[in-house]
C-alpha cells in the first residue's frame, strides 16, 4: 500500500513538472517567436518607478501580516507582530513546494510552537486565505473592462453562472458569516479536530475583507509601478492591471497542481494582459512579475530570518 502511495506521488510530482513546463514552454517560444515585435516595441525603462514599486509590496505585505494578527487576536491569542512576521514569511516560502499544503501545515507548526492550538491556527488559516481569494477575486472582476466579460461570459453559460455564483456567495460571506463558521467546522469534523468559534459578525467580516480589498489595490499599485518602469502607461491603466494581477494571482493560488501558482499564474496573466498589450510583450511582462514578486518574499523571509 505504501509503494502504492509512493508511487502515485511521485507520477503526481512528475506531472506536476510536465504542466509548469509545458507553460513555460508555450510562453517562452512565443516570446521568442516574436521577439522583433518585443525589440521594436517603445519601451522606456525607469528604475525609479522599477525600484520603488518594491518598497510598495513590501509593506502590503507587512499590512497582510497585521490582518492575519488580529485574526488570529480574535480567536484569544496575541502575538506579537514580530512573532507573527516570523511565522507568515517563513510559512509562507511553502507554497512553492508540491502540494499545496505545506504553507498551512508550517502556518500550523509554527504557530503551535507558539501556544496555539493546531484547531485554532488551522481554522484562521483557511478563513484568513478565503477571504484574500474571494476578496482577490472580487477586485479582479470589479476591474478588468468589460470587454474582458464581452468576449468570455457572454459566450459560455457556465461560465456566467459561476461569475454571478461567486458574487452571491461573497454577498453570503459578509452578510451571513456563520455559514462561513459552520462551513470551516465541517471540514475540522471531516478531518477529526477540535470544533473552533470566533463569533464571526457582519462586521468583523467586513472589515477583514475590506482590509484584503485594501492589500490589492496596493498591489496592483505596484505592479502598475513595475509596469510604468518599463512601458510608459496611463494612470487610469491601474484599475485594469489591479484586476489583472489580483485575478493571475488568486486563479494560480487556486492551481493545487502548481507550488506558488507557478506557471499557471504567468499564463493567466498573459490572457488578461493581452486585451491591453501585444502578445510578446504581455507574455515578458508576466515572466518579469514573477522574478519581481519572488524577490520582495524573499527579502521578507530573510528578514525574517534575522530579526531578533
Amino acid at each position: 500500500m505504501q509503494l502504492k502511495d509512493l508511487s502515485q506521488k511521485t507520477y503526481f510530482k512528475i506531472g506536476q513538472a510536465i504542466v509548469i513546463f509545458i507553460i513555460f514552454f508555450f510562453l517562452i517560444k512565443s516570446l521568442t517567436a516574436n521577439w522583433n515585435q518585443v525589440k521594436s516595441y517603445s519601451w522606456e525603462l525607469n528604475y525609479v518607478y522599477i525600484f520603488s514599486s518594491f518598497p510598495v509590496v513590501i509593506f502590503t505585505y507587512v499590512l497582510l501580516v497585521f490582518i492575519w494578527k488580529e485574526i488570529l487576536k480574535k480567536s484569544g491569542y496575541d502575538l506579537s507582530f514580530k512573532k507573527m512576521f516570523k511565522v507568515w514569511f517563513v510559512s509562507n516560502l511553502g507554497r512553492y513546494i508540491p502540494g499545496k499544503v505545506w504553507q498551512f501545515l508550517g502556518f500550523i507548526y509554527l504557530l503551535e510552537k507558539e501556544g496555539v492550538p493546531k484547531s485554532r491556527s488551522f481554522f484562521i488559516s483557511i478563513l484568513a486565505q478565503s477571504l484574500s481569494v474571494l476578496s482577490g477575486l472580487f477586485i479582479s472582476v470589479l476591474f478588468l473592462r468589460y470587454d474582458f466579460y464581452e468576449r468570455i461570459f457572454a459566450r459560455s453559460f457556465w461560465l456566467s453562472f459561476l461569475f454571478f455564483f461567486f458574487l452571491l456567495w461573497v454577498l453570503v460571506i459578509i452578510f451571513y458569516p456563520k455559514l462561513l463558521d459552520w462551513i470551516l467546522n465541517l471540514v475540522l469534523r471531516i478531518l477529526k479536530r477540535e470544533s473552533v468559534s470566533l463569533n464571526l459578525k457582519t462586521k468583523s467580516i467586513l472589515f477583514y475583507f475590506s482590509s484584503y480589498f485594501v492589500c490589492w489595490l496596493l498591489f496592483g499599485f505596484a505592479f502598475w509601478m513595475l509596469v510604468m518602469g518599463i512601458i510608459p502607461v496611463s494612470f487610469t491603466s491601474y484599475f485594469n492591471l489591479t484586476g489583472v494581477f489580483a485575478g493571475a494571482f488568486v486563479l494560480g493560488f487556486l492551481a493545487f497542481f502548481a507550488p506558488g501558482g507557478i506557471g499557471v499564474r504567468e499564463g493567466i496573466m498573459v490572457v488578461f494582459l493581452s486585451l491591453y498589450f501585444p502578445l510578446p510583450v504581455a507574455t515578458l511582462i508576466s515572466l518579469l512579475s514573477r522574478v519581481w514578486i519572488t524577490l520582495a518574499e524573499i527579502f521578507c523571509f530573510f528578514v525574517a530570518m534575522v530579526w531578533r
